[in-house]
């Protein structure tokens, strides 16, 4: 029997189909299905696509797939808009056999394996989902780029391009990322970056969180700007934990797994490191994810068409198969 999962972002979705033993038979990517950003058209034909390419690399039909699990950037925040996503979804697998949920619920499939526990979102957006042991979910943050999004690699990306700003005219000390950003576009006049912006980036969101990057270079060469923007966003995750930690039942006994995902928590020891002070509890364990979140999406529609809690051997399989294959991090 075969399972498909699907991680939407905001920069990019990947694909994946895997076996009830835990084989991963398929992989891909394509460009954002981001439905608010692109439109239903454009969802409609980067799902369809993906998923139809998927089957074809194995030699199935979208009919053979025992169970799907799509986690869809956006997903939940526009209440008018989830029977559309999912009469598409519908008329795409040409089943019922299906369930979507926001892309943080493929993270936290993931990073937890599917276990009672909380993970934060990093990548393009920010946003942060917990379940507790007795099934009840929350989430908090990821309330879009323009309304918040903190501690998001788009976020980020700005206070990269402010900082430099910044440096640049004398407002604060120039410090490695100035160097460093001039030398990224090659600039001969600081005042050229804007136009870079506008019409290079097109002040997109995928690119200007790409200049996340930046940021880890500058903090490896010692930047106290860097290292003071990773703490920064570290305290925006740190108010997600807390406030989900709020909204979950989990006993003040019982250690709490967190986890995380994006690209913002390839920062290692700049962000973790903070986060863990600023979230200061005792019973709380924070860890490098399980799987990847597309993988997690595949574990999670199997265990909703077996009805499992968990399954450990599966879990281990998945492992394996994620370094096969070259997608574990």
């Amino acid at each position: 029997m075969f399972y498909l999962g699907v991680d939407g972002g905001g920069s990019k979705t990947a694909f994946v189909i895997t076996d009830g033993k835990g084989k991963i038979h398929a992989y891909l990517t394509k460009s954002t299905c981001h439905y608010i950003q692109i439109g239903f058209a454009s969802f409609e034909a980067i799902l369809r696509d993906g998923i139809t390419e998927l089957c074809q690399q194995i030699g199935i039909s979208v009919r053979d797939l025992a169970y799907s699990f799509l986690g869809l950037p956006g997903y939940g925040e526009i209440k008018d808009d989830l029977a559309v996503l999912e009469k598409i979804i519908a008329n795409i697998l040409q089943s019922e056999r299906f369930r979507c949920g926001n892309d943080v619920e493929a993270g936290w499939a993931g990073s937890l394996a599917v276990q009672p526990g909380i993970n934060l979102v990093g990548g393009t957006g920010a946003i942060g989902f917990g379940r507790d042991q007795d099934g009840n979910t929350a989430r908090a943050s990821g309330w879009g780029y323009f309304c918040g999004d903190e501690g998001s690699a788009y976020w980020l990306g700005r206070k990269v391009l402010s900082l430099f700003g910044k440096e640049a005219d004398g407002r604060e000390e120039k410090t490695p990322l100035y160097d460093i950003v001039r030398e990224k576009f090659k600039l001969t006049r600081d005042f050229d970056l804007i136009s870079i912006i506008y019409n290079t980036l097109e002040m997109k969101r995928d690119r200007i969180a790409e200049l996340a990057l930046l940021l880890y270079r500058a903090a490896e060469e010692g930047d106290p700007n860097a290292v003071r923007l990773y703490r920064e966003a570290a305290y925006e995750h740190s108010l997600t934990v807390k406030a989900l930690l709020k909204k979950l039942n989990f006993s003040p006994e019982q250690e709490i797994l967190i986890s995380y995902s994006g690209g913002v928590f390839k920062g290692g020891s700049y962000i973790l490191n903070p986060l863990v002070e600023y979230i200061d509890q005792s019973n709380i364990r924070l860890f490098k994810p399980i799987l990847q979140p597309v993988v997690g999406a595949a574990l999670y529609a199997f265990m909703l068409e077996q009805k499992l809690v968990q399954d450990k051997m599966i879990i281990e399989v998945l492992k394996e198969e994620e370094k096969r294959i070259g997608l574990s991090s």
